[in-house]
């Protein structure tokens, strides 16, 4: 608990969590694949076989790289729900792919951003229309070369900012986003979404346009990537939801930073990804900004990030009432609160049972 809210201090002695946790992540999702495929040739799927096969061929790193792109998770994560022909042909050709065993221009989207950040400017993955997804609604529509190469600009800036102000975080970026899908849709603004389905994936709409500002690409990159890295924790450890709890889908507890009604669990993920993204505001800040349109918008950016910490009665209390969340999420949303709090609130008397987590944040 206390390495998982240090990390998202962005202070640069950052806890083994950072690191560790991927090595968890890997070790786990080749189990279940491996569990996948013992269950796929009990049952006489003939996929299975195949899938073994092509899964075998590939040396250590090109297995790594595949399951924790987010095409990997979401395919192991799809085995591990139904072992049908379809799920093991989609994994199948996915394990093909890296093998060069398929012929593929996948990789002619994939650009990198800051030596780092791999890209997707228009695979197949990138191009798939979803009506529930703010950034991959609507058909898709490809970025002109002009385009695409401002996209790569900010990208890379933003991620070089990020670095320069905290390694920590650029470092959790590195981790936990393996992949990011950029699209493009005239006439909206620009947004961000992670999807738990494809862990190490995240999607960002419209970098190209101007008012995707400097300041929001990187709190949106670190925004998206710590979401990465709760479902991350939750894949390896314990949900922060109990399974089999009282858990009402239609809960709806309000959002202190948007005063919206949202579910219970975004509600548990927001504390965290405010907790990260007015850390780095505080970061920036004070190591100094020299554009004063951009030192505004990072003071505004910190006020309104701690607002949510700083209104009245705790943000345990208001996620209780509506789910069963573990006890460790609520000590740990506490915790972040009165972290919060005593930083803006002078003089405020710490509980008792935190001397160590208030001993070692800066």
């Amino acid at each position: 608990m206390l390495q998982l809210i240090y990390t998202l201090t962005g202070d640069d002695a950052h806890p083994p969590i950072l690191d560790g946790q991927i090595k968890a992540f890997l070790g786990k999702l080749a189990d279940r694949l491996e569990n996948a495929i013992w269950l796929g040739r009990l049952r006489g799927r003939a996929g299975a076989v195949e899938l073994y096969r092509r899964y075998c061929a590939l040396d250590a790193q090109a297995r790594a790289s595949t399951l924790l792109s987010p095409q990997g998770y979401s395919a192991v994560n799809a085995l591990s729900h139904s072992t049908s022909d379809e799920n093991f042909e989609a994994a199948t050709a996915l394990f093909s792919q890296a093998a060069g065993a398929t012929d593929s221009v996948e990789d002619a989207w994939i650009h990198q951003a800051a030596g780092t950040l791999n890209v997707d400017l228009g695979s197949g993955f990138c191009r798939r229309t979803d009506p529930t997804s703010p950034v991959f609604f609507g058909e898709f529509d490809p970025h002109s070369d002009a385009e695409s190469a401002l996209v790569l600009a900010k990208l890379s800036s933003a991620y070089l900012g990020i670095e320069r102000a905290s390694p920590t975080f650029a470092k959790l970026i590195r981790n936990n986003t393996r992949l990011v899908l950029v699209r493009k849709n005239a006439g909206l603004v620009p947004a961000s979404e992670q999807v738990d389905t494809e862990l190490g994936g995240i999607r960002l709409r419209n970098v190209h346009q101007d008012d995707y500002t400097h300041g929001q690409l990187m709190d949106d990159l670190i925004h998206e990537s710590v979401h990465n890295y709760l479902a991350t924790f939750e894949y390896i450890h314990y949900p922060f939801l109990i399974h089999g709890g009282s858990n009402d889908a239609n809960a709806r507890p309000v959002s202190p930073w948007s005063m919206r009604p949202i579910r219970a669990l975004p509600f548990v993920h927001a504390a965290f990804v405010y907790f990260a993204i007015l850390n780095f505001a505080q970061r920036r800040l004070r190591q100094g900004i020299d554009d004063p349109d951009e030192r505004a918008e990072a003071v505004r950016c910190r006020n309104r990030y701690a607002s949510g910490f700083l209104v009245p009665g705790s943000l345990s209390d208001k996620v209780r009432e509506a789910a069963d969340v573990d006890p460790r999420a609520l000590q740990m949303l506490d915790w972040m609160q009165r972290l919060v709090a005593s930083q803006f609130e002078p003089g405020l008397q710490r509980d008792a049972d935190e001397p160590a987590l208030a001993a070692a944040v800066p």
